[in-house]
């Protein structure tokens, strides 16, 4: 379809009848109407206007490439409609002013003889045409009443009327069903001729698309089943037992308090062994909040302490599947089998880079850790998810280009391939995937990508096959849809994740050029298609409730991917290579929120949203510092200020200290003794309060050093 130059467009807008056959405008003196007569077309009631209904969408899909349509028939043998406009009770000069004006921005022209204010269009014997593949949209009261007001501003403010009737486009708007040829000078007919060839020779598959797509899906189905259930379902058995599937981020310590006082609550037995298994692509997931280890801590990396001494000694709290990666157990692409053996207490954790993986030193002692033991078979143990994703992506390929589905056939199946691909394959939400939740997700998906079909899909994918580009169809689609989001540096949009994030500010400076220039390119084109305002008048709705959402007291506006997805799906609703390459991309990221997360709320408290990060509560204070730790190493005890009469009123009522990052105390007082630790050794304190027994922020650590009595304080803020 061609997209048309400016002058077209002006010729095609209300302005658009400019060589419509002969029409009547009379005014009278002594009544308060203006009428504007034109064969034919009736603004108010449309005559073969295609309205937006399913009914025609079929009538569309079922169109010949290049066919002569009924509708563009009767435009061609030329329309009627009445156009008929109030104006106050005045005299015929009124009239006469606008009926004129009425008539240039139509562009018909006022006869020199006749003062009675006729305007008589440019005599042709041509009637009024449209590009192919582009039928009328349907002109409502409010369309009505909007170019009313645009002919008033036009004549008030002649200059800002122009650039409003060059915002709205034609009207009434137009809906393009039909492709132009790829624009490359070479490319394009060439391209063009490929199209056709290959639909002269798959027509078969065309005609007899209602019996393949079924047998088609019946063995995608199969291979896929058989694909997932060879990854994660086949039971595994190892000479030392079936391991156990735990996920990217098990260990076997639990941070701060976790664990309790003293770390009782995650003993285990020194000399025993687990046999685990591991997904792949465990490295991707990262600590997305600092993490303490001693005076130091490490955020936006893996969880892994220690490793590079002789005996390959691993804190407890290091991640299973990244620190057995570092060991060389297995690769972090296919996942696998290993047993490790737990050690119990352990001094000295030396850190070191390995395989991709950086784990962090740890000088005093720990009372949990353990050892991978090496001798593990991989038989059976590797994750099969890049396998899967390329069998989809293979797949949906042949599905679309070959057997060639219908467009309505094509978004649904993408839609359903796409969730389960999410739940079962690349982003399970547990190890093995776990089928109840990924059911509970599904349902809501498919209510969403109804209203994806409805006001975006069903008027870009048809084009396609109206146009014979089936090619194209699956190039732009399935580019848009499999490419992964995993490229993007950014997890959370929050300011302190992008200002933090290694990449993060970058990513989203370019991110934010992207968008725009993506923006810019679908309002020049809802513009050239006469639909500026009506999408302005909707985004501006959708604009202020967002606006009221985001002051409510006590909620932090969160823009999930599925909400950014659904908001930006309807921009993407017309006939456009980019258009379809952006529906592929923002179905893919809204699957991939909605099946991984669910439908998470728009609106989210602090503490969600924080997850196990600082929350901002109160720090309390060391009365020990580097100037009198002597005096209180002579006591033996480290000593802090007690809590302030004005946080007691706010329900603070006792103390949580961590010592070499194990729970030691909780309570009341004001003191811990040092006897039961090390002088040979470096130790570090962390406090914080409690209230009612809820732990709050834990301060940076302090270092002691009691053999030397040497006390670094600890710098500002929580850990």
């Amino acid at each position: 379809m061609p997209s048309g130059s400016p002058d077209r467009l002006s010729q095609l807008a209300i302005p658009t009848l400019a060589s419509s056959p002969d029409a009547e405008l009379s005014s009278s003196s002594s009544h308060d109407e203006i009428e504007v007569v034109l064969p034919g077309f009736d603004l108010t009631r449309p005559q073969n206007v295609h309205t937006d209904t399913d009914d025609s969408l079929d009538k569309a899909e079922k169109a010949i490439p290049g066919e002569k349509r009924d509708g563009d028939g009767d435009l061609e043998q030329g329309t009627a409609a009445a156009v008929r406009k109030r104006s106050s009770s005045s005299a015929s000069q009124v009239g006469e002013w606008v009926g004129m004006l009425t008539g240039r921005i139509r562009g018909w022209t006022r006869s020199a003889s006749d003062g009675s204010g006729t305007a008589t269009p440019p005599t042709t014997t041509n009637p009024p045409r449209l590009p192919a593949g582009v039928r009328l949209g349907p002109v409502g009261p409010w369309d009505e009443r909007f170019d009313a007001w645009l002919v008033r501003i036009r004549a008030r403010r002649p200059r800002i009327g122009r650039a409003l009737i060059w915002l709205r486009g034609p009207s009434p708007p137009w809906i393009e069903t039909e492709l132009p040829v790829f624009p490359l000078p070479f490319v394009g007919p060439q391209l063009h001729r490929f199209e056709l060839w290959c639909s002269l020779k798959l027509a078969p598959m065309r005609r007899w698309r209602q019996f393949t797509t079924p047998v088609f899906l019946l063995a995608w189905l199969l291979g896929f089943v058989f694909l997932v259930r060879a990854s994660f379902f086949t039971e595994t058995s190892t000479p030392h037992g079936t391991p156990t599937w735990i996920g990217a981020t098990d260990s076997y310590w639990f941070a701060d308090t976790g664990c309790g006082i003293n770390g009782t609550g995650c003993e285990n037995t020194p000399g025993s062994t687990f046999v685990f298994r591991c997904p792949s692509l465990a490295l991707d997931v990262e600590l997305l909040n600092p993490y303490a280890i001693g005076a130091d801590s490490i955020s936006y990396d893996s969880l892994v302490v220690g490793g590079f001494d002789a005996e390959h000694t691993y804190r407890a709290d290091s991640w299973i599947c990244a620190a057995a990666i570092q060991h060389g157990l297995f690769t972090e692409h296919r996942g696998g089998c290993g047993q490790l053996e737990f050690v119990g207490e352990f001094t000295g954790f030396v850190g070191g880079e390995q395989h991709g993986v950086r784990s962090q030193s740890f000088d005093t002692t720990f009372p949990s850790s353990y050892r991978f033991l090496d001798a593990v078979s991989q038989t059976g143990c590797q994750d099969l998810r890049d396998d899967i994703l390329g069998y989809d992506v293979a797949m949906s390929t042949v599905f679309s280009f070959f057997i060639r589905p219908s467009p309505q056939t094509w978004f649904w199946v993408l839609l359903c391939v796409g969730a389960w691909h999410n739940a079962l394959a690349s982003d399970p939400v547990s190890m093995p995937p776990d089928l109840e939740v990924a059911f509970e997700r599904f349902a809501p998906v498919l209510f969403v990508g109804a209203a994806f079909w409805r006001h975006a899909w069903r008027w870009v994918a048809p084009a396609f096959e109206n146009s014979g580009y089936i090619l194209e169809r699956t190039v732009w689609y399935l580019a848009g849809f499999w490419v992964s989001l995993d490229w993007i540096p950014i997890n959370r949009l929050t300011p302190h994740d992008i200002q933090q994030e290694p990449g993060g500010l970058v990513a989203v400076i370019v991110l934010v050029i992207f968008l725009v220039a993506v923006v810019l390119n679908q309002l020049r084109v809802i513009r050239r298609t006469g639909w500026f305002f009506y999408y302005l008048k909707w985004y501006a709705v959708g604009g202020a409730v967002i606006g009221v959402l985001a002051a409510l007291p006590g909620l932090e506006l969160r823009l999930h991917h599925w909400i950014a997805a659904v908001c930006l799906m309807p921009g993407t609703a017309f006939v456009t290579r980019p258009s379809a390459i952006f529906q592929g991309f923002l179905l893919g990221m809204f699957i991939d929120g909605a099946m991984r997360w669910g439908l998470d709320s728009i609106l989210q408290t602090s503490a969600s949203l924080v997850g196990d990060g600082a929350t901002g509560s109160p720090l309390p204070a060391f009365l020990t510092n580097s100037t009198n730790f002597a005096s209180y190493v002579a006591e033996g005890i480290v000593a802090w200020e007690p809590i302030s009469a004005d946080l007691v009123s706010q329900g603070y009522d006792s103390f949580a200290l961590l010592v070499d990052d194990v729970y030691k105390y909780s309570g009341p007082a004001t003191n811990y003794s040092l006897a039961g630790l090390d002088a040979s050794l470096v130790h570090y304190f962390r406090l914080a309060y409690q209230n009612s027994g809820t732990v709050g922020d834990f301060t940076k650590a302090a270092t002691a050093f009691i053999s030397n009595s040497t006390w670094i304080d600890p710098r500002p803020g929580p850990s």
